[in-house]
């Protein structure tokens, strides 16, 4: 299982995303980037849902306690000044983005297929199929984090002093995706239909998170924002009705 991780990732090589050359080079201006990140803020809030569910699905207490890990983790382990969706607004903040200029801002369609997608994967498919979807994310995120800090400081965003959540993430994904992947690779090793249902959520989970940025990118000129605000879309997980 780990050589096929290996492999999937030299065959993606998820730092040439489009979307994060873009950001190297400086052909990703810099209200592209913080629209993009805007709309990557809808799938940090909504991350932890798709993984609560699977983890009810899960009939022993010992598998579900990595899972449960994980997303009391995205909820700060209870102090919310700390969880990923409170650090994501203050990396916007920093980048000059008010909450209520995010609370502005419509659902793209790509981070809604991500987040749709995930949800279909954890509550539907198989449960090793989601699992390794989830670890491969949270795998790629890593690198992928490290990527963004570098280039934001680079393009002088933001200085190495302002940079959060992304290096949070830097290090504290490659331990998430260890979680994911810690209880699937015996079942790896002796099941070949398992090994199966493993492939596939691997591939899935590299396929959502790269399309997602890819979708990103090519929409980075979009202007779309809301002309009814207060209580949407919960695919967004941005706001809801405190009546609900």
């Amino acid at each position: 299982m780990k050589r096929y991780i290996a492999e999937l990732k030299q065959r993606l090589q998820p730092l040439q995303n489009p979307y994060l050359v873009a950001l190297r080079d400086g052909t990703l201006s810099r209200q592209q980037f913080i629209e993009t990140q805007i709309q990557f803020l809808f799938a940090v809030v909504f991350f932890s849902r798709p993984m609560a569910a699977l983890a009810g699905r899960l009939p022993r207490p010992e598998q579900r306690l990595s899972l449960l890990a994980n997303v009391s983790d995205e909820h700060g382990d209870g102090n919310l000044r700390l969880c990923h969706e409170h650090t994501f607004l203050m990396f916007l903040a920093r980048l000059g983005v008010s909450p209520a200029e995010v609370e502005r801002r419509a659902l793209w369609p790509e981070v809604r297929a991500f987040n749709t997608a995930l949800t279909g994967a954890c509550v539907l498919d198989d449960v090793p199929t989601a699992l390794a979807a989830l670890g491969m994310i949270e795998d790629l995120f890593a690198g992928i984090s490290a990527d963004i800090g570098r280039a934001v400081i680079a393009r002088q965003f933001l200085t190495v002093e302002q940079i959060v959540h992304y290096k949070t993430h830097e290090e504290l994904d490659i331990e998430h995706a260890e979680g994911f992947y810690k209880s699937l690779y015996e079942p790896y090793q002796k099941n070949p239909r398992t090994a199966y249902q493993i492939q596939q959520g691997l591939e899935l989970g590299a396929y959502l998170f790269m399309q997602m940025y890819e979708g990103l990118y090519r929409a980075r000129d979009r202007q779309w924002l809301r002309e009814q605000l207060g209580p949407h879309s919960l695919a967004d997980g941005w706001y809801v009705d405190p009546g609900f």
